[in-house]
């Protein structure tokens, strides 16, 4: 058989990809271009959609299969749960999906997990300290990049995790197990760069930093992993307790006509982060998205403004004071505007993006109604439109809509 030539080998290159140019252009599944942030919003996409912008790294094999860790499920948090009742069937019961591994002497619950780390400098690490370990030292490790979007379902599915691809039992025809990695549990890791941050900020709690002061809570996220879960694990050991207390506190205040402190509200209705840790996103007043140039030009700059800008939330801390400085820059009443904001909020991410889809769905079941209300009219989206049942004020902006998030600089 004669060997092809350069040339002819060119020809089938660019044969194939035009056929599998043509292929993705005719496929029903293919992407859809769109261009409605030109006169539009981003805005009226779903929540969990808004973040698929931000990347997160995973350590992983050359072909992209990441590498487990394994889990410890210590006692502690054995009696945490059945002290709160989560005790349930074996279905329900999480420290039930936890294997038995003996290590030395004394039996560890322990199950393996894959970790999506926000920061890849993060992932960086825990990829040398496994070059570290003797029977990996030759492994080829990779630094893989994916969508926050992807980590945020494969995290949301607890229990005993999501089927890892491994084939079905022939003899009883079910997943293979935890242990025999039929399946596998994935979580987000936040970056320590950015609680670091979020320890100096308003509404700390909300990410899980109770400490006495914003300094002892920044301190503790200097120290090594090992120090600050052992702070976490006693945290929410008291987290209960505290509950409690300031449940009670609250209640004698109101009895005595007094307010509750921003603070201690905060700590309240987050107590549920005590002893955990949330993904944060910061925010500024003042700082605001600019409405697209079309719809500037058409509508009007100030007309604009006032119905099309949108409220960032950063990933990224020092993206935000970074954009501070360039809308003072930019701005002509330069010397009004103070050199850094005069407070940064931080808020959960997941809070947010839960609060978008319950807003998101109840603008849409509001729409429903007014639809089936009209009857007949309502079913036809052109004469739906141009009748107005005569009351605009029932569907209250939240404010949530113009939430828009800015992914980290630092992963780009």
């Amino acid at each position: 058989m004669r060997a092809s030539s350069p040339q002819q080998l060119l020809l089938l290159s660019l044969a194939s990809s035009a056929a599998l140019l043509l292929n993705s252009a005719t496929s029903t599944a293919a992407p859809t271009i769109n261009l409605s942030n030109l006169l539009g919003s981003s805005t009226t996409i779903p929540a969990y959609e808004r973040i698929l912008s931000q990347p997160v790294f995973q350590v992983t094999t050359p072909w992209g299969s990441p590498y487990m860790l394994f889990e410890k499920y210590k006692d502690e948090e054995k009696a945490i749960e059945m002290e709160s009742g989560n005790s349930g069937s074996d279905d329900t019961a999480d420290m039930d999906k936890f294997s038995r591994v003996q290590q030395k002497d004394d039996m560890q619950d322990t199950r393996p997990i894959s970790l999506y780390f926000m920061d890849e400098h993060d992932a960086r690490a825990l990829a040398d300290e496994m070059k570290q370990m003797k029977h990996m030292k030759d492994s080829d490790l990779r630094v893989t990049c994916s969508s926050l979007g992807k980590a945020v379902r494969s995290a949301s599915n607890l229990g005993r995790g999501l089927p890892t691809g491994q084939g079905i039992d022939d003899k009883t025809g079910k997943l293979l197990t935890m242990d025999d990695g039929g399946s596998l549990r994935h979580k987000v890791v936040p970056s320590k760069r950015e609680l670091f941050y979020a320890a100096r900020c308003a509404g700390r709690e909300r990410v899980g930093c109770f400490g006495d002061s914003p300094n002892e809570d920044a301190d503790l996220l200097l120290q090594p992993q090992d120090v600050i879960e052992a702070n976490k694990m006693q945290a929410r050991r008291a987290s209960k307790k505290n509950t409690a207390r300031r449940i009670q506190k609250a209640r004698q205040l109101e009895k005595e006509g007094l307010m509750e402190s921003p603070t201690d509200r905060l700590r309240r209705e987050y107590a549920h982060m005590e002893g955990q840790v949330g993904l944060p996103v910061f925010y500024s007043e003042g700082l605001l998205k600019k409405p697209p140039a079309l719809r500037r030009i058409f509508q009007g700059a100030k007309s604009a403004w006032a119905t099309s800008s949108l409220t960032p939330l950063y990933f990224s801390y020092e993206d935000l004071m970074k954009d501070w400085s360039i809308m003072r820059e930019r701005s002509n009443n330069k010397n009004k505007i103070p050199e850094k904001p005069p407070q940064v909020e931080v808020f959960n991410m997941l809070d947010v993006v839960t609060s978008i889809d319950k807003d998101q769905w109840r603008a849409e079941r509001r729409s429903e109604l007014v639809r089936d209300q009209k009857g007949l009219v309502g079913k036809i989206p052109i004469l739906h439109n141009l009748i107005n049942t005569g009351k605009k004020s029932a569907s209250k902006k939240s404010g949530l809509e113009k939430v828009v998030f800015v992914p980290s600089s630092l992963g780009i």
